[in-house]
């Protein structure tokens, strides 16, 4: 990744797709030639421009800064770092008990410095959690079962800048984490899910309860249907997911992340049947939950996140997804951190692989970045509309930023050259001039 002070480029690729034949020429922080033709064909050792960044939808951490962190959180350090790597970000917090009103305190700053103009790269801020009906490799003080007044004070930061937050539809039955605090003072599903939307902040679903996945999939539909009916993004826009395959009951094994596993790779993608996957029949072939959750997306009625480094998700897996569901349906998440501590809980990483791993040995976090992801997704077929898609066009629809992007007078741009280095810069909008 560098930044580009000239270029030629004969296409470009608008946000909603299509690519168009181009003659477009930069230099000297000048504008030479943007002229933009009809749809053409892309070959993929070309280059072309695209007015976007890519997107960090899911990201715990860049450089030496864990988001969880609070007490050193630096948004406008942050911001530069998105800004050098050619970047959007969505921050994403892991909030223990203790910090509600700090971090409450935290977006309404945000908010503020926002509405000035700065932390341009920062598209707003994600909690995972703390509804959490298994937290896995995520850190336990995380993972807490709010009371009505305190889901109210998380809600109200939709005002703020709060785009979504991790829950499991499940945390209140009787096989989660969290069944065991649960009090009749604390309110139901849907009064929750009320609560949210109402206030612009999207339900993400995931770290799901294993022993009843029927149960648990009725519980899907319900937060579908209450986000639908209640929020004012209705369709794909009204509900997130958090990983798919990763934290819920499956019925195939999706991933081979050592050495010793990957021996077996071949023989496990063959049991997983992925040619003969379909809308009919996914949920008894990779399960009651992902299945509900990819027929959804399939539907229109939410959005997937899932993970292209390979080792979260077996590459195979995701492609046939993106082949079931169309990228238009799916955000590529990083879930990325670079350091080896993610709020309090030191992290780790193992010989074979690039995943940070917690004590107990449970996977935390990964540590590839959206440039890696954008490789991975070119390398297993894709075309670059489903690559820009995933990875920038349907994220900043889920974050609302779309149009706001289009109004920028300092627009953001990637160019892709031949050897596919991505090279980014901000100019002034130029004059578009259409054939």
């Amino acid at each position: 990744m560098q930044s580009s002070t000239s270029f030629n480029s004969p296409a470009y690729l608008e946000t909603n797709g299509v690519m168009k034949i181009a003659d477009i020429t930069y230099s000297n922080n000048e504008w030479l030639n943007f002229d933009i033709g009809g749809e053409g064909i892309f070959k993929k050792s070309g280059s072309y421009l695209v007015p976007s960044l890519p997107v960090e939808f899911h990201c715990h951490g860049i450089g030496h800064y864990d988001f969880s962190n609070l007490d050193q959180l630096d948004i406008e350090k942050i911001n530069t770092l998105a800004e050098i790597e050619g970047i959007f970000c969505v921050p994403s917090i892991f909030l223990p008990h203790n910090q509600l009103d700090q971090f409450a305190a935290f977006m309404k700053e945000f908010h503020t410095q926002k509405r000035k103009g700065r932390y341009r790269n920062i598209l707003g801020i994600s909690l995972e959690g703390p509804l959490l009906a298994s937290f896995a490799g995520t850190p336990e003080k995380g993972n807490w079962a709010p009371l009505k007044e305190e889901w109210e004070k998380i809600a109200s930061c939709g005002e703020y800048g709060l785009i979504y937050t991790v829950l499991s539809p499940d945390a209140m039955t009787e096989n989660s984490y969290l069944k065991k605090y649960i009090t009749e003072e604390h309110p139901s599903l849907e009064w929750i899910v009320d609560t949210l939307v109402e206030a612009g902040v999207k339900p993400a679903l995931g770290h799901f309860q294993k022993a009843y996945p029927e149960e648990t999939s009725e519980l899907i539909m319900k937060v579908i249907d209450t986000a639908q009916k209640r929020s004012n993004y209705t369709g794909s826009d009204a509900v997130l997911t958090d990983h798919l395959f990763n934290d819920m009951p499956n019925n195939f094994k999706h991933t081979w992340r050592t050495p010793q596993e990957r021996v077996h790779r071949l023989e496990g993608l063959k049991d997983a049947r992925l040619d003969k996957w379909n809308i009919d029949n996914i949920n008894t072939l990779v399960g009651e939950v992902p299945g509900t959750l990819m027929r959804a997306a399939k539907e229109g009625l939410l959005t997937i996140c899932m993970n292209f480094d390979s080792e979260h998700v077996d590459l195979e897996v995701a492609r046939r997804v993106v082949e079931l569901v169309g990228s238009k349906g799916i955000i590529a998440m990083t879930d990325r951190i670079d350091t080896d501590s993610m709020c309090g809980q030191s992290l780790e990483k193992i010989e074979g692989n690039n995943l940070w791993y917690q004590g107990k040995g449970y996977v935390a976090a990964g540590s590839y970045t959206i440039d890696r992801l954008m490789h991975n997704i070119r390398a297993i077929g894709f075309n670059e509309k489903v690559v820009w898609n995933m990875t920038s066009f349907v994220p900043l629809k889920a974050c609302h930023f779309l149009n706001e992007l289009e109004n920028l007078s300092m627009k953001p741009f990637s160019f892709i050259d031949e050897t596919k280095k991505r090279a980014h810069f901000k100019a002034p909008a130029p004059e578009l001039v259409l054939r």
